[in-house]
């Protein structure tokens, strides 16, 4: 209220304030609206983890089996980066992977 006090005696418009401020509150509304037709995610079980790691483990046999170049590939579309600290001997390790996106293009007088 103190803003749009000092933007009244500033010399704003109060319409332009009004439809600003109705704007923003609708803008909120239709937010939290889309927040609450969210669903909330599916927990894990306990058997999921483990499930998980267990297939984790598979992947550990299958990636020292194979070839560098095919690592090499792997690891670049998953743009993986690993930081290393000799002090604490810590390694940070991320990954950003590109998802696939679909685009289609029209031709013509668009």
């Amino acid at each position: 209220m103190n803003r749009l006090q000092r933007a009244l005696e500033a010399g704003w418009d109060p319409e332009t304030l009004a439809s600003q401020y109705n704007a923003a509150v609708a803008g909120k509304k239709a937010a939290l609206a889309g927040l609450d037709a969210l669903e909330p995610a599916e927990r894990l079980s306990a058997a999921d983890i483990r499930a998980m790691i267990d297939e984790l483990g598979a992947m550990k046999t299958v990636l020292d089996q194979a070839d560098r170049a095919d690592l090499a590939e792997l690891y670049g579309a998953l743009a993986l980066e690993v930081s290393y600290n000799h002090e604490t001997r810590v390694a940070d390790v991320s990954i950003s992977p590109t998802p696939r996106v679909v685009s289609v293009r029209v031709r013509g007088g668009t």
